[in-house]
């Protein structure tokens, strides 16, 4: 089965309805291109949210490998690893799971398509007789052309006929890019914010290590002999807990642990959030902004020339090629740390 075929199966097996372009549509032609638009549209969205789904567990159960492995090797929690097995199989089901059903390829590739169809349903509603397959870029012919069968298979509208674009494509647009610029923006700070704070977690630890090592020196026994914390490192014992271990050897395993699981969690937020491209997201965002912003200043000056409606869709295009291109190589990864 090719790509397109492998879509329209998809496209006729989809129980979620059809998003639209816009309401009302009467034109066949237009309604046509709304019909595929509305399926690629919402099957981009639900494989988007399973390789996030995806990207998430991967990221977690790698976290989880190697903290358990360090409780197993800190702790003398030994029988930890089968543990660590358990969940080293779990990772590879879910990593043959997520290959097998190729949410990462379809959620790019069905968002591509379901971005030249709106363009080119637009070009339509303008009259401009200029087509999406006539200023595709390269990228995406060669890269991904049964997209370009389906936009070459679409049906002609009447190029004498013509409407406004400004309010259903420039404005809403404009309006689309500001909202999404400011949620990823919070969503990148949010996420740089627990970045520090593990940092500053990291360094504090040691630097307790540090000043415990120097204390250590200080003492001739070489040994920690405080009834209360030995109490305290008793009691850990007594739940099987670093078993056969002296109060200093014990101190000394709680500090790797904690700087051990820092590190995990930092693992965690490369493995996650690295694939959440949000620097290039957040650009994008903010140059489509700015392109539709100063495409709707042109057009209260100049009106809608075909001129600047065909360097619109051809900007468009390119800034979905660029996505698509740095977006393909976020597909989940098998990383056992």
């Amino acid at each position: 089965m090719t790509l397109k075929e492998n879509f329209y199966k998809d496209m006729e097996n989809c129980e979620i309805p059809f998003t639209h372009i816009e309401d009302n549509i009467t034109d066949p032609a237009l309604k046509e291109i709304d019909r595929i638009y509305g399926a690629a549209d919402v099957l981009s969205i639900e494989n988007a949210i399973t390789h996030e789904r995806n990207l998430w567990l991967l990221s977690a159960f790698g976290t989880i490998i190697t903290m358990l492995f360090l409780l197993y090797d800190e702790a003398e929690l030994h029988w930890l690893i089968f543990g660590c097995i358990v969940v080293i199989i779990l990772v590879y089901q879910l990593y043959k799971l997520a290959e097998r059903h190729e949410c990462h390829r379809k959620y790019l590739q069905y968002r591509v398509l379901a971005e030249t169809l709106r363009i080119q349903y637009f070009l339509s509603i303008a009259g401009v007789k200029k087509q999406v397959p006539d200023i595709l870029p390269w990228f995406i012919k060669n890269g991904i052309p049964w997209i370009d069968e389906v936009l070459l298979a679409l049906p002609k509208r009447d190029t004498n006929k013509k409407e406004s674009i400004i309010n259903c494509w420039i404005r809403d647009q404009l309006k689309y890019h500001q909202s999404k610029l400011v949620k990823l923006t919070a969503k990148k700070e949010r996420d740089e914010r627990i970045s520090r704070i593990v940092l500053y977690i990291t360094i504090s630890t040691y630097l307790i290590a540090l000043g415990f090592e120097i204390y250590m020196l200080t003492i001739p026994s070489g040994e920690i002999n405080s009834e209360l914390l030995s109490g305290i490192l008793k009691s850990l014992q007594g739940w099987g807990i670093m078993v056969g271990l002296t109060p200093t050897d014990m101190i000394r395993s709680i500090l790797k642990i904690v700087i051990g699981t820092m590190s995990a969690i930092t693992l965690f937020s490369g493995s996650y959030y690295g694939k959440m491209s949000l620097s290039n997201t957040i650009e994008d965002h903010r140059r489509m902004a700015i392109l539709y912003q100063r495409a709707e200043n042109e057009i209260l000056l100049n009106g809608e020339t075909e001129e600047l409606i065909i360097f619109l869709a051809r900007e468009s295009l390119i800034e979905n090629s660029t996505w698509y291109s740095y977006q393909n190589k976020n597909n989940p990864d098998l990383t056992i740390e």
